[in-house]
């Protein structure tokens, strides 16, 4: 069994943690101000530049706005952040979902992956149905869940990218970790032979530009992974712990 490093956090990091912490828990209301940086460092026993980075981070994370003259306020996430809120949530619990969290992801990528699928079809070039049915052979071939969901992941950018438009890869990757984490949960529940089976009728639809049954392909993939997430919901005896 391989063991992974184990590196120590770093004053900044422990700061923005503990932080966020107060946020999500609710200790820190939206609308409250922070004490100035001066008064963090003396409360927290930290320097200046820790927490003047810190804040910095919490800023450009949603969750907290700084403005001139004024100091530093909590925001509203739900309503104020941004992608950088939900990657710090994910990690913040560790690399978990609570229930709610994980239906939303699934529902977000289904929408996308849908529409991405019917898109794909109008607009594929050659290379990238070559790359796409590459990526098909290497996920026949895979071996584990891990490696199962990497491949998986490539493939899935593989669409996104095939639809020509810039912004949908882009939206892809920013949910990346949270994305192929779900998968190895998946590959865990779910025979390859099944997902290779569907991922090659929506690459065929692809190659045949019928946007009409690639999405039909990838709405029933979605539908089906979806459903056998949330029947195996919490994963494993130790509730999340198997989506690190």
């Amino acid at each position: 069994m391989p063991f992974q490093k184990i590196v120590m956090p770093t004053m900044k990091e422990l700061f923005v943690r503990q932080m966020e912490s107060m946020i999500l828990s609710g200790e820190l209301s939206a609308g409250e101000q922070l004490p100035n940086e001066r008064e963090l460092a003396a409360q927290m026993n930290l320097s200046r530049t820790v927490v003047n980075s810190g804040i910095q981070e919490l800023a450009n994370n949603g969750f907290v706005c700084i403005l001139p003259r004024k100091g530093t306020f909590v925001n509203d996430f739900l309503r104020q952040g941004n992608l950088g809120t939900l990657t710090s949530i994910f990690h913040h619990s560790g690399g978990q979902f609570d229930r709610s969290m994980l239906i939303a992801l699934m529902e977000y990528r289904s929408i996308n992956e849908q529409k991405c699928a019917r898109l794909a079809a109008e607009r594929r070039t050659d290379e990238d149905l070559k790359h796409m049915f590459e990526l098909l052979e290497q996920l026949e071939a895979c071996s584990c869940p891990e490696e199962c969901a990497e491949v998986s992941t490539q493939f899935h950018r593989a669409i996104f990218i095939a639809t020509q438009n810039q912004i949908y890869p882009l939206m892809y990757n920013s949910f990346q970790e949270m994305s192929t984490a779900v998968t190895r949960i998946l590959f865990r529940h779910i025979p390859l032979p099944q997902v290779c089976t569907a991922m090659r009728s929506a690459a065929e639809a692809i190659a045949n530009q019928d946007a009409q049954q690639a999405e039909k392909c990838m709405t029933e993939h979605t539908v089906r992974c979806t459903e056998i997430l949330l029947q195996q919901y919490p994963f494993g005896s130790a509730g999340l712990e198997t989506i690190k």
